[in-house]
């Protein structure tokens, strides 16, 4: 990366443009890992690097160029991993439980092992197709991000600085975290802790760049790592807790499908749903589902014993970074 210790004195749009090309460069990086497979988190470090070069591009959106387009594309892009992630994610917490179980429960273990395995399949096939459909455009785009000057004035209201601009941002994330935390009190509570998680990950991101030039940053972005991570295991949860849910009604509906079919095998409207879930799957599924419960009670314990102090003292911390990068450069030159 560019010496870091122009950012915050220099413009939004060079200050977007250096750390721009910097994650440029890593994304495809992990993208080349991605595609040979070479490392057993190369998904998980392809859609890091994506995640840090969008919310760039979304901080520093007024001071760059944007492809129409771009933002959708890679919105997309980003969307087309979360399912591949997620039963990666998913089948090594099975598997990780299914020795717990006893032999008669297994079976139904080993169903939903298949199950999943064959949606990763298709999962990762679709991550592929976009990714040569859309790689080489967004390569090329995104390059021209982190050179090109942008064709319009920013808006008056908009600081034109880059410590300016970065408290502009930091605040109105900050703002966001803040809100939603307060509303997380509970499991029930998803979708508030859903928004926090990218409200965190997108100031940990914004802060990353400015590590060995704004004090206080380093541990601003070591909390918010603890935070996304305690996030991170609550959404897990959740996610699973889908899967089971869907795992138990399609073995419901499976069996009871076929069932009638023994008894009424005449053509009737709806297809067959192929190969029935074994006999007796269901208490394996039902095993896993009080694990789940068990697991996602204590995770939000760990979450909850943090928001019980952490969440003011990071409020504070967030707030003082922004007053010094609002010290910065107010007129740096386009």
């Amino acid at each position: 990366m560019p010496a870091r210790r122009t950012l915050l004195n220099g413009s939004a749009a060079g200050a977007g443009r250096m750390i721009a090309a910097a994650q440029l460069e890593a994304w495809l990086k992990a993208q080349r890992k991605l595609a040979s497979r070479r490392t057993a988190t190369a998904l998980h470090d392809f859609r890091v690097a994506l995640r840090r070069l969008r919310s760039t591009l979304r901080a520093f959106r007024p001071y760059l160029v944007h492809p129409k387009g771009q933002r959708r594309r890679l919105r997309r892009l980003a969307r087309s991993t979360n399912e591949g992630r997620n039963l990666e994610i998913w089948i090594a917490w099975v598997a990780a439980h299914s020795h717990e179980l006893p032999a008669a429960q297994r079976i139904g273990v080993r169903w939903l092992r298949a199950r999943l395995a064959a949606r990763r399949r298709l999962a990762d096939e679709l991550m592929r197709q976009r990714l040569a459909n859309w790689l080489p455009r967004l390569r090329g785009e995104l390059k021209e991000v982190s050179k090109r000057l942008v064709r319009r004035t920013p808006d008056r209201h908009v600081p034109p600085g880059a410590g300016p601009a970065i408290a502009a941002v930091l605040r109105r994330e900050t703002r966001v975290l803040m809100l939603q935390l307060k509303s997380v009190v509970s499991m029930k509570d998803r979708y508030a802790a859903h928004s926090a998680r990218i409200a965190g990950k997108r100031l940990r991101y914004l802060l990353e760049p400015l590590r060995g030039e704004l004090p206080g940053a380093t541990t601003a972005v070591r909390e918010l790592e603890r935070l996304q991570d305690l996030l991170g295991e609550v959404h897990d949860a959740h996610v699973f807790a889908d899967e089971l849910r869907s795992a138990l009604v399609e073995a419901t509906e499976q069996r009871s499908r076929a069932a009638s079919e023994r008894l009424l095998p005449w053509p009737g409207p709806g297809a067959s749903l192929g190969r029935p879930a074994p006999a007796k799957s269901r208490a394996g599924l039902l095993a896993l589902a009080r694990q789940l419960r068990k697991d996602g009670d204590m995770r939000f314990a760990r979450l909850r014993r943090w928001l019980s102090g952490g969440g003011d003292e990071l409020a504070r911390a967030l707030d003082r970074l922004a007053r010094r990068c609002a010290v910065g450069n107010r007129g740096g030159r386009i």
